[in-house]
Order: structure tokens, then C-alpha cells, then sequence
């Protein structure tokens, strides 16, 4: 953002680095629907990966008799 006092370029924040007045809050972005019906196009998260994972046979392990 430019200041609109003094003209410095890529501002950030509140105040100006250059001459130190305020600055015009910048415009906010579109707000996201929470439960969409459909995936949205601007999507920015972070992706999921999901595998396709084949359930393990149970393993019956023979445990040692006591010796006693």
C-alpha cells in the first residue's frame, strides 16, 4: 500500500514508515462460506492426503508356557 501523505511505496501495517500518520485500513478480503454446498474455487488450505489402506489380519501371537 502507498501512504497517501508522503507517497511511500509498500507500506504495511498501521502506520507509515516514512512519515508515521495512519493509514486507511486496507479493504478485507471476501468472507468464506463455513459450510459451502460445493468445494470453492479460491480454496487455499492445506490439501489432505488420503490413502487407500487395506485392513491388517489379526495377529494371534503363541506366547510361551510357563515353565515352572
Amino acid at each position: 500500500m502507498t501512504c497517501t501523505h508522503c507517497n511511500a511505496v509498500e507500506q504495511r501495517g498501521r502506520y507509515c514508515v516514512g512519515c508515521g500518520k495512519l493509514l486507511p485500513p486496507s479493504l478485507l478480503p471476501a468472507r468464506r462460506v463455513r459450510l459451502a454446498p460445493q468445494h470453492l474455487m479460491d480454496d487455499d488450505t492445506q490439501p489432505v492426503l488420503r490413502f487407500d489402506v487395506r485392513p491388517r489380519s489379526p495377529r494371534h501371537e503363541q506366547l510361551p508356557s510357563r515353565v515352572g
